[in-house]
């Protein structure tokens, strides 16, 4: 996860709510917390552009472990073959922002993904 531009966000194929994320440790405790929520097409979007696909490896026999890895068993990021144009992006957040109650979505504008995840950032704070 050393190449991933935190902040972040997840988008869940099931869902059309973002999920912000400031820093890899709200990651790791987003893992740990909802370990249930995983969808095979979830994906995580960093402030560089990069899309990761949420990939939710088989479980590991612990057993087989020469020093026990607390992290062994959470989802790997892999970076996606089907990454997020911007277009597409402004329209997440836009949706985004209709569940939340925010009037007038349509003028929400950006012209890099970062400047998105901000957006999504400060939706989450007002």
């Amino acid at each position: 996860m050393d190449n991933i531009c935190w902040p972040a966000i997840i988008k869940q194929q099931e869902s059309e709510e973002l999920i912000y994320l400031a820093s890899e440790r709200d990651w790791l405790e987003f893992c740990c917390l909802q370990p249930h929520i995983y969808d095979h097409q979830d994906q995580l979007l960093d402030t560089a552009g990069l899309t990761f696909d949420i990939v939710i490896e088989p479980t590991i026999d612990s057993s087989l472990m020469q020093v026990p890895q607390p992290t062994a068993e959470l989802p790997q990021l892999e970076i996606s073959q089907h990454p997020i144009d911007i277009v597409s992006f402004i329209h997440l957040v836009r949706q985004h922002a209709v569940l939340n109650g925010h009037c007038c979505s349509a003028k929400i504008v950006f012209s890099d993904v970062k400047q998105g995840i901000e957006a999504v950032a400060y939706l989450e704070s007002i």
